[in-house]
């Protein structure tokens, strides 16, 4: 059973249910194979992102994350430039609801500002407003502050805190930060602002247990420490946006004793070794006149 990605939505009376889909734009752009994912499943192919995306080309939220070299966030929003189909393809698929999340890093986006190949491409709308976007990173960001005296965090600044911080701050939880509340560090009770170093997401789970003896700051956005009523302190920090993928294994020469080297490879095998069984080995020599025993 396969996925239905609504390629052929164009010939429907209705669209498709969106989905959220999270994806390299460099993958998008064919540079590389980095697989994408669909929160709460797992990755997908790099293929299948590709389907997804030109799936929900019209009707999803189209999200960008600008990550550092470590994956986390630098820059969050929304783009509403849309990549240019290729001339004789067919229409563009369009959903009701879903999520595209654009990932790249800065040095990433600042290659794609010099490259030849990209200026006149079908994707250089979005790298143009990305671009722009980034240039004026600072104003934006300090636009999520603006609201300080609001009950919640809403709009922008909750997008920005999902993104951020992708799970519950918790220790040890993994609910996704869309389930959870955008919480005040400070109590809100208590004079907390609604601004970036003082929301983080908690689930329904953890979200009492700051008057449960817990006691939670955030010294930085994004880094969550919490003393718990033992005096144990703990620091979380959300997973890495975009994390790093781990380099290639190189092929091992030796077989390690507890991971022998496959048989059905013949190139790795030793010179000397053979698949093809041979004669068996003559026995040996028996001597002429051997020495009677001694008893």
């Amino acid at each position: 059973m396969g996925f239905d990605l609504g390629l052929g939505d164009q010939q429907r009376p209705w669209p498709r249910e969106g989905i959220e889909i999270r994806v390299g734009l460099a993958t998008l752009l064919g540079l590389d194979n980095r697989p994408g994912e669909i929160p709460r499943l797992g990755p997908v192919l790099p293929d299948v992102a590709r389907d997804i995306v030109t799936a929900q080309h019209r009707g999803a939220e189209w999200r960008f994350a600008i990550v550092d070299t470590d994956g986390y966030l630098l820059l969050g929003g929304l783009t509403r430039q849309r990549p240019r189909p290729a001339p004789g393809s067919p229409p563009p698929g369009r959903c009701r609801g879903g999520i595209v999340e654009i990932q790249l890093t800065a040095e990433l986006l600042d290659h794609l500002t010099r490259h030849p190949l990209v200026a006149g491409g079908a994707w250089a709308r979005v790298i143009a407003d990305l671009v722009d976007q980034y240039a004026h990173r600072d104003h934006l960001l300090a636009q999520l502050d603006t609201r300080p005296d609001d009950r919640f965090a809403r709009g922008a600044l909750a997008r920005h805190i999902q993104i951020r911080d992708r799970t519950c701050v918790h220790p040890g939880c993994m609910r996704p930060a869309a389930c959870c509340d955008m919480d005040h560090v400070e109590d809100y009770a208590h004079g907390g602002l609604t601004i970036r170093i003082n929301i983080g997401p908690e689930c329904g789970l953890h979200h009492p247990y700051k008057d449960r003896g817990w006691r939670l700051t955030q010294p930085e956005p994004g880094i969550f420490r919490w003393a718990s009523p033992l005096g144990r302190i703990y620091v979380t920090r959300g997973e890495p946006v975009m994390p790093p993928l781990p380099k290639p294994r190189p092929r091992p020469t030796q077989p390690h004793p507890n991971n022998p080297l496959p048989l059905c490879d013949d190139s790795i095998l030793p010179p000397t070794t053979s698949l093809i069984p041979g004669p068996e080995p003559e026995p040996p020599p028996q001597p002429d006149d051997p020495d009677p025993p001694p008893f």
